[in-house]
């Protein structure tokens, strides 16, 4: 997903996610995501977008080949109706397919119990972040 109309139509549901993302940045993040192999995919009911996903192929020293979800949201008014899982199984036959043996993604506390019952390891790194300016 890329075009202008695809980002204008699922902007609504990452903003649910990502609350630092505006309708006139939106587009060029995505885009410079894409650069680094980004990739949105969207699940649609009667043409409006009802789950999003954006991922990342990685190979790291820590986990070696994987698939990364970077963002995984889904419509308010459709959660609790499988489209989550669903998205996460594909992201996973995605992930088979291409010979990529795990996924991987950063859970906030108020989805643990979500990929818990999935059946997701937690680690026991914490992502943390500071300004650069201020080191």
């Amino acid at each position: 997903m890329s075009s202008e109309e695809e980002l204008r139509a699922v902007y609504p549901l990452m903003r649910l996610l990502r609350d630092r993302i505006t309708p006139e940045t939106f587009a060029a993040e995505v885009r410079a995501q894409q650069a680094q192999g980004y990739e949105l995919i969207a699940g649609f009911d009667a043409g409006a977008p009802l789950v999003l996903a954006g991922i990342r192929r990685a190979h790291t020293l820590s986990r070696g080949a994987h698939l990364f979800v970077d963002d995984l949201v889904t419509a308010e008014p459709s959660r609790g109706r499988g489209h989550g899982r669903a998205m996460l199984a594909h992201l996973a036959s995605l992930a088979r397919a291409e010979g990529l043996p795990r996924v991987y993604l950063d859970a906030r506390l108020t989805a643990k119990r979500f990929y818990e019952q999935l059946g997701f390891t937690f680690l026991t790194s914490v992502p943390c972040w500071i300004e650069a300016d201020r080191l």
